[in-house]
């Protein structure tokens, strides 16, 4: 599956969604991602989603993410939007709200919503925590310092705004950051332009955002990058004004709505005050059978 060309293979590996096939054990999880993810030497992909049964009541299905490094992730944006569009689709989880469904991650139990009908799934990203806001940050000694906000939205996100793309190495920025020390756990980083289309009118920004994923390299798209980015910029009073902003002629509150163009696709972010949603598509590619050696 692809949600905005961010790519990954999906195994059910629930006791009985796969229909007797056997499962991946979990002491082979991490090297079945390294090995699945290969581009050109076998599937392909930024990641492996593991769809498995929830081990809380609280949830429908859990979501395991495995970098294309091996490595586990918390949380993934788009990965999520891809997961629920599968589980929706195969009966695996209940008919609540025309598609919503639970799903535990790592970084908690996240709410998602397949729009039936649209090929779009919004997912509830919460609220950030910041570590850094735009501060100057040393890189290293080829790159030097750049200013940076970090935070983290499940995962950790490293934001970085930007002028403009051209003439940025994106590949050595997004690698010293994201293995520096002052991040032990490793960190995304998110590259951010902010376009000015709407003359004036804080409301109709829009921003295009490059991510370093970390375990991966650049992707076409991060869809937790996508969001911390926008959050990050609405810290820094880049964005909007305060998100839950009261609608004028309806008096009900309305979110601030950012559209966020990456190099896979759009999105858009919905900052409300309960928080960050996420709209976008998610796309079934191919389903297949691997031998896993």
């Amino acid at each position: 599956m692809q949600g905005c060309g961010n790519d990954f293979i999906l195994i059910d590996d629930r006791e009985e969604g796969g229909r007797g096939r056997e499962r991946v054990a979990e002491e082979k999880k991490a090297e079945v991602a390294e090995f699945l993810c290969r581009r050109r030497f076998s599937v392909g992909a930024d990641g492996v989603l593991f769809l498995c049964d929830s081990a809380t009541a609280a949830a429908d299905v859990r979501m395991r993410v495995f970098n294309a490094d091996g490595s586990e992730a918390e949380m993934c944006g788009n990965g999520l939007r891809c997961f629920a569009k599968y589980a929706y689709e195969k009966g695996a989880v209940p008919d609540r709200r025309g598609g919503g469904l639970r799903v535990e991650t790592l970084a908690g139990v996240v709410v998602a919503e397949v729009l039936v009908g649209s090929g779009l799934v919004r997912v509830f990203m919460g609220k950030p925590r910041f570590e850094r806001v735009d501060e100057p940050f040393f890189v290293n000694e080829r790159v030097g310092v750049v200013r940076l906000t970090s935070l983290r939205l499940g995962n950790p996100h490293a934001v970085v705004v930007v002028d403009s793309f051209e003439g940025l190495d994106l590949d050595a920025v997004g690698r010293g950051i994201e293995s520096h020390e002052a991040f032990p756990e490793r960190t995304n980083v998110d590259f951010v332009v902010v376009e000015e289309v709407g003359r004036g009118r804080e409301e109709e920004k829009e921003v295009s955002v490059r991510t370093y994923e970390r375990g991966v390299g650049e992707t076409l798209s991060c869809g937790t990058g996508a969001t911390a980015s926008v959050l990050a910029l609405n810290e820094l009073g880049r964005v909007a004004a305060a998100a839950g902003a009261t609608a004028v002629t309806s008096g009900e509150p309305v979110p601030v709505t950012v559209q966020v163009h990456t190099r896979g696709g759009d999105l858009e972010v919905e900052l409300w005050e309960e928080g960050a949603y996420l709209v976008g598509p998610a796309e079934k590619v191919f389903e297949g059978v691997v031998e896993l050696r």
